[in-house]
């Protein structure tokens, strides 16, 4: 009992000192202390404002520019939809002045494709690891186009390193796709037909509802003679 008693007033003395050393900080720390809560506040009010007096309304600008830059790239006006026209902005201009909008990666997708379908291939492999990859399904679309850039280029082992990037996403639409271009690179490029095999067989096992696996059985044939 008297053991308890002796515990009891140590700890409630432990407990003072303890209060005694924060309030002896708090006094000596007491400017930095509110200087820091007041920095703290203002950037939350900074926050608050730039997203609704600044980034909805940058959102809302470039939603229209970009409604522009979508119907050019609809009819195939690559060229149109990637630099402007002098007054209306391209997805080029787009993306590099709304840097800070929802609206970037949407510019970087678009000036990926416009610039693969004018032939600037570097350009669309810049624009297409600038685009966001958190998307399913435009994360396998970006790396299956600098994949594409990569064949065109000649560059085949890094178009194959692309295509399996996209085809690992296992996406049902796009996937299939993937290895099949990889597939093609190895049989007809590479002339690994072993290897090629490998892809061709992936599809039919797993992506068989796929457009691919409809002819995929006399690639097969093909790779394994």
């Amino acid at each position: 009992m008297e053991n308890t008693r002796k515990q009891g007033k140590h700890e409630e003395k432990n407990m003072g000192e303890i209060l005694s050393r924060a309030e002896i900080f708090f006094e000596q720390h007491q400017k930095a202390i509110y200087y820091t809560l007041i920095a703290i506040v203002a950037i939350v009010v900074l926050i608050f404002v730039s997203k609704k007096y600044y980034f909805e309304p940058k959102n809302e600008e470039v939603s229209a520019k970009l409604v522009w830059c979508e119907q050019n790239l609809a009819r195939d006006s690559f060229a149109l939809a990637l630099n402007g026209d002098g007054i209306n902005s391209g997805y080029a201009e787009i993306y590099s002045s709304y840097k800070f909008t929802k609206a970037k990666n949407e510019a970087a997708i678009g000036a990926a494709i416009c610039a693969f379908n004018l032939g600037k291939f570097d350009e669309a492999i810049d624009y297409a690891k600038k685009a966001n990859r958190k998307s399913f399904n435009f994360a396998p679309a970006m790396d299956g186009l600098i994949g594409d850039c990569y064949v065109e280029k000649g560059n085949i082992k890094e178009a194959i390193e692309y295509f399996d990037k996209a085809a690992a996403y296992k996406n049902e639409a796009l996937s299939a796709r993937f290895l099949k271009k990889a597939g093609d690179l190895y049989m007809f490029e590479l002339k690994d037909s072993k290897k090629a095999l490998e892809y061709y067989q992936t599809i039919k096992d797993k992506y068989f509802n796929s457009p691919e696996a409809g002819e995929i059985d006399k690639y097969i044939e093909l790779a394994s003679k």
